[in-house]
């Protein structure tokens, strides 16, 4: 699957975002949470040490005041539950929670542990304060329960979460707006060849950064080579209608000459079908050249200009009147009494319809017998088209071949005369003109060509 550069892009920013956001929490959460943890236990170390100051010696024995000494007097700063116990030396609770356990085995000496004490997990710390007047010290624990470590933690994290996800927004936001800034020289590349005609093949002169100038480079040679390339082609054209239709004349000729001035019949006939040959080599070769021009992408359609079919149509109608008449054949040309203005190439457009009519003459009649009918060229318009057709009444075209007789070199009977570039010819010329090309039945059975001319409109033609 192939991907665009702005998705392949977003991918490389949006793939590292969404592992670093959770990679940058879990980081952030374990250094939070030694923090916090010393930040804690620095307050609870503080609150154990101020047992010292309640500790005294009476009567050979330790005591401690608590009259004015509370549970939260301890300083903590937690918001979790506090617990505390005071034993002397030989064990004897002074004050506090008898229940709260000691590190046990997990601890010798002083220092913090994890305990749990009705229910709640704590954190505990051990000291051992000396007391003036005794000669042994006194075991002090003093254990908060880890919610406000774990609320605290909780509150950094959420802010952590809301800011990472807002520079997140705002680093993607950035990075579609530098992707888009950043491709903006392509996408102009991408407009200026959209708008151009085939024929516009002179450099890019775009203005666009290092990184794309050596593709502006490569497209600009491209094109000179293409515009060579071109050129090269049309004087080939030109060769090829020169050097080909003089010696085919000549060769024609000659055969006419020497038939003419032979006795022979043998002879004589075997010269009428070089003839023939010569006719049929030479109106290949002018159909050839013809479909080579015709291809639209060979087309200039810039230069197009806004024509009326009628004395298109009554022209290439008086070129073929005579050829038609001698067949035997004839025809008709029905036209509205209007104009029909519409942007095209009159050598073309006749070059459709001679076409189309010295099909029907040739063709019409089939592989078998010669067509003695009428040729009707019709130029009507139809929902704002023009439509230029040629029926004929002869035997038609079979359906599954319908979409076929377009094609180059295509023949319904391989045996029958023609080129098989007539329909080609006429279908290059509808589509280098934007027209649309219908091929269906006549109503007596015959072939119905309609050849759908966009018209220039009155406001068209004032602009």
């Amino acid at each position: 699957m192939i991907q665009s550069v702005r998705s392949h892009l977003i991918l490389w920013f949006i793939v590292p975002l969404t592992l670093m956001i959770p990679l940058s929490l879990y980081v952030s959460q374990y250094v939070l949470t030694q923090r916090i943890d010393d930040s804690f236990d620095s307050m609870l170390r503080m609150g154990a040490e101020r047992f010292e100051e309640r500790l005294f010696v009476a009567e050979g024995e330790v005591r401690i005041n608590m009259l004015y000494f509370s549970v939260n007097s301890l300083g903590t700063g937690g918001q979790g539950k506090l617990f505390y116990r005071v034993r002397d030396a030989q064990g004897r609770l002074l004050t506090g929670f008898e229940g709260l356990q000691g590190p046990g085995n997990l601890l010798e000496g002083e220092g913090f542990y994890n305990t749990v004490f009705a229910g709640t997990d704590l954190r505990a710390l051990r000291l051992f304060i000396p007391v003036r007047g005794a000669t042994e010290p006194v075991e002090v624990i003093v254990a908060e329960s880890r919610e406000g470590r774990e609320h605290l933690l909780q509150e950094f994290l959420s802010n952590l979460l809301a800011i990472n996800v807002g520079l997140g927004i705002s680093v993607l936001l950035i990075a579609l707006f530098a992707i888009h800034q950043g491709l903006s020289p392509l996408k102009r590349i991408e407009s200026a060849l959209r708008k151009r005609s085939a024929h516009d093949l002179s450099p890019v002169e775009e203005k666009v950064p290092a990184e794309v100038s050596a593709l502006v480079d490569s497209i600009n040679h491209l094109m000179v080579k293409i515009r060579h390339n071109m050129q090269h082609i049309q004087q080939f054209n030109a060769d090829v209608s020169h050097q080909l239709r003089t010696p085919i004349s000549e060769i024609r000729v000659l055969a006419e000459m020497s038939e003419k001035q032979c006795d022979d019949p043998q002879l004589k006939q075997q010269l009428r079908a070089i003839r023939k040959t010569t006719d049929y080599a030479s109106h290949t070769t002018q159909q050839l050249l013809k479909y080579a021009k015709t291809k639209s992408d060979l087309v200039d359609h810039a230069s197009l200009a806004v024509q009326d079919l009628q004395p298109v149509c009554h022209e290439a109608c008086a070129r073929l009147l005579n050829r038609v008449l001698q067949r035997g054949q004839e025809l008709e040309l029905i036209a509205d009494e209007r104009p029909f203005p519409v942007r095209c190439d009159p050598i073309m457009v006749q070059w459709l319809l001679t076409n189309l009519i010295d099909n029907a003459s040739v063709h019409a009649g089939g592989a078998d017998a010669d067509y003695q009918g009428l040729i009707r060229v019709r130029l009507t318009e139809q929902s704002g088209l023009a439509c230029l057709s040629v029926e004929d009444a002869g035997v038609g075209i079979p359906d599954e071949a319908m979409q076929h007789v377009t094609e180059r070199f295509y023949r319904v009977n391989r045996d029958e005369k023609g080129s098989g570039l007539g329909l080609a010819i006429v279908s290059q010329v509808a589509q280098s003109h934007g027209a649309q090309l219908q091929l269906r039945r006549s109503s007596t059975g015959g072939l119905l060509v309609s050849v759908l001319f966009p018209l220039v409109t009155d406001q068209q033609l004032a602009q």
